[in-house]
Order: structure tokens, then sequence, then C-alpha cells
């Protein structure tokens, strides 16, 4: 049997609040533990915060998958890179993708959800490696919603992410 230590389940209960921060317009239970999580009291209306992920990732307003942050990164390079690429890290970890998820595999709450899968497993490699993927990219996307973001909700998940994945990419 594979117990956690309970910093492991945090890390873990951490990537998935955020991961289901950004997949659909948050639920008010998500809001609210992420008050808990960020110790703060968000003052938006849920109607605010609503209308701000419409406008954030629905007419999108801030590109919410690794992708795009990586081909900004490596413009001035001569690199191909295969977005799919993540996709194998899945595989190696056993995870197969529902069809009925409509999700590309590089969207922000699918990698979130998967590093909480490999904490959540255990398999230590794959977390370490996958970390530096996020390290790499999650950063840009929080500056950029930082930017965009009209509620102070969306800006407290913003800097609490950035500090979060940067805190993580120091443990490693």
């Amino acid at each position: 049997m594979n117990f956690l230590s309970l910093e492991d389940q945090e890390r873990a209960e951490t990537y998935r609040l955020f991961a289901y921060l950004f997949m659909h317009i948050p639920q008010i239970e998500h809001i609210e533990e992420f008050e808990e999580f960020a110790e703060i009291k968000i003052n938006d209306t849920y109607e605010e915060i609503c209308n701000d992920y419409i406008a954030l990732f629905v007419e999108a307003a801030v590109a919410n998958y690794e992708g795009y942050y990586l081909e900004e990164l490596y413009k001035d390079n001569l690199v191909n890179f295969e977005f799919k690429d993540v996709q194998h890290f899945y595989w190696n970890a056993g995870v197969a993708i529902d069809e009925e998820i409509d999700l590309p595999a590089d969207h922000i709450s699918m990698e979130l959800l998967f590093m909480s899968y490999l904490i959540e497993q255990n398999l230590k490699d794959l977390q370490i490696e996958f970390l530096k993927r996020l390290c790499e990219w999650i950063p840009l996307f929080c500056d950029a919603l930082y930017e965009k973001a009209k509620t102070e909700f969306y800006k407290e998940v913003a800097t609490s992410l950035k500090e979060f994945v940067l805190s993580e990419c120091e443990g490693w």
C-alpha cells in the first residue's frame, strides 16, 4: 500500500484545486477553498468571477495551454516542438485521457491534475521531469493572467499559482 506524507497530500490537493479553477467556471466551493488556501477574503461577487472567467478563458484573453507559451519562449530558436509531447508523460504514467474530456492534453487543468496524480501515485522521477515542464511555462501563464484579470480573485489565483509552482521548482 502506498501512503503519502501529509506534505505530499497537501501538494496534490493544491494542484487539484488550481486545476479546478481553470477547467470550468469555478464552483463556489472551489472559490472558498482557494480563499482558505491563500488565507484571504475575496470581495468579488460570484457573477464578477464568472464574467472574468468567460472573458479570460472562453473568449481567450489568456491562452491556457502549454504549447502557446513554449512557442513564445522559443520563437527565436529553430526548434520544432511537438506539443503532443505531453502525451508521452501521460502514457508513461499509465494515464489515458478520456475522450469525453473536451480539453487538449496541454491545457493547464490537465497538466495540474496530472501532477496531482503523479504525487498521489508517488512517481517521483516522473514528478521531477514533469515539474520541469510546469516551471518553464506556468509562470508566464500567471503573468498573463494577472495582467488581463479584472477581478481580485483571478489576480490572487495568478499570484498564488506562480508562487506555488516556483516554490515547487526550488524544491527539486
